[in-house]
């Protein structure tokens, strides 16, 4: 898999950007990433020394249909959430979807 690959997008809500002040970040992952992966893609995309890689699998939604389409199922999701050593800092508006899409 190609390092500009793994990560799809970065995660912002009010618990991620809270985790930001302890230096962790979190990313939407690709599917058969590993934390291996993400580890070198932080590396490679912003030049930061990562910690620790903590990944977590979301759940698929489910979306009832109406009249006579059937249930209709989301795509699960995976999340990795990334610890910096201290001192360092991310610029996550830098990646974005298009910009990992170019590479």
């Amino acid at each position: 898999m190609n390092l500009s690959q793994v990560i799809v997008q970065p995660v912002l809500t009010e618990k991620s950007v809270q985790g930001e002040l302890l230096n962790k970040y979190t990313f939407i992952v690709h599917q058969d990433a590993t934390k291996v992966d993400v580890k070198r893609a932080i590396k490679m995309l912003f030049g930061a020394t990562v910690a620790k890689v903590n990944i977590k699998k979301g759940m698929p939604k489910f979306r009832l249909g109406r009249g006579r389409r059937p249930m209709q199922k989301r795509a699960t999701t995976r999340q990795a959430i990334i610890t910096l050593k201290a001192g360092e800092k991310l610029d996550i508006t830098k990646t974005t979807k298009s910009t990992n899409k170019s590479e």
